[in-house]
């Protein structure tokens, strides 16, 4: 690992070595240049999300029975599960910025002589740190995160489509009165949405870096010039190299970065409550219900971590 210190230019026109405070403000503005233009993301689908399957569990009543003389056994409460596959991830497929003519990258001096950085300079000065930011916690640029509600301060929705929905038993609509119940009779208890982090705002780079131009002399980069070489170089790593791809599961693992509101699959934890009613002289009705309290059966979460 190589980090260099590029040159810059001071008010008497002398050129001098970024100090660290500088250095970082770099890093800031690739973390910038992600956010506005992320090569690692995720949408919502209606199914078949690529990062794979999490479960709501629910009891539901058990079939009825009728007699005409006597209340007979019913059958047992079940557990209905429904999947959800709702988040997809997407990588661009990019590619390495091009060190043309070895003038490409900034300067900076090697002991001896003005020299200009490579490629892999450029990630160990710069890149792989605002990589390494920006996995850190949670709310970073470009970034995602799970709510329980559409809207989110700092953030933005991705789509008004849940990507979960924990649902019970409602275990009050069930009566005697109404056997046969229907069976499924759920109730939403929290709905969970998917967010990107909004960007940060635009850092200012002071103190501009140099670069050779074709005539091997020295210049400033234009802003837009260092920054398409900044934000292809921080798009590249965190898309395609391996130790510093930027990456997102969904699963019961809560190690690495979790992203947000865990997310929560609860269900009743009785074994069903057996109701009787007779409805005449010669009808006689049994079914069980689904009752107990709620319990968390599993909680997923969303997670990045480098890859």
């Amino acid at each position: 690992m190589a980090v260099r210190r590029p040159l810059i230019l001071t008010g008497s026109n002398d050129l001098i070595e970024m100090t660290d405070a500088q250095r970082n403000a770099v890093k800031d503005r690739c973390r910038f240049l992600y956010g506005a233009n992320p090569s690692v993301t995720l949408s919502v689908v209606s199914s078949g999300g690529n990062l794979g399957t999490i479960s709501d569990t629910r009891k539901q009543a058990g079939a009825s029975t009728t007699h005409i003389s006597s209340f007979q056994s019913a059958g047992a409460i079940s557990t209905i599960t429904v999947n959800y596959a709702r988040v997809t991830q997407s990588t661009v497929n990019t590619s390495a910025s091009v060190d043309s003519n070895a003038i490409a990258f900034p300067i900076y001096y090697n002991g001896n002589a003005i020299q200009t950085m490579s490629l892999q300079d450029m990630y160990d000065t710069f890149i792989f740190d605002a990589i390494d930011t920006t996995l850190s916690a949670v709310g970073q640029p470009g970034t995602y995160r799970v709510h329980t509600s559409t809207s989110l301060s700092g953030y933005s929705l991705v789509s008004s489509t849940p990507i979960f929905s924990d649902t019970r038993a409602n275990a009050g609509a069930y009566t005697a009165g109404g056997i046969p119940e229907t069976q499924d009779q759920p109730t939403t208890i929290t709905n969970y949405y998917l967010f990107q982090a909004n960007n940060i705002s635009a850092p200012s780079m002071e103190e501009m870096l140099f670069v050779r131009n074709s005539d091997k002399n020295l210049q400033e980069y234009s802003q837009s010039s260092i920054d398409a070489i900044l934000e292809n170089c921080i798009r590249h790593v965190a898309s395609e190299e391996t130790g510093s791809k930027i990456r997102y599961a969904l699963g019961t693992s809560s190690t690495a970065v979790v992203l947000g509101s865990g997310i929560n699959n609860t269900i009743l934890n009785g074994g069903g409550a057996f109701n009787t009613f007779q409805a005449g002289g010669d009808d006689y009705r049994s079914q069980n219900f689904p009752n107990g309290s709620a319990v968390t059966a599993n909680t997923y979460y969303l997670r990045m971590f480098e890859a």
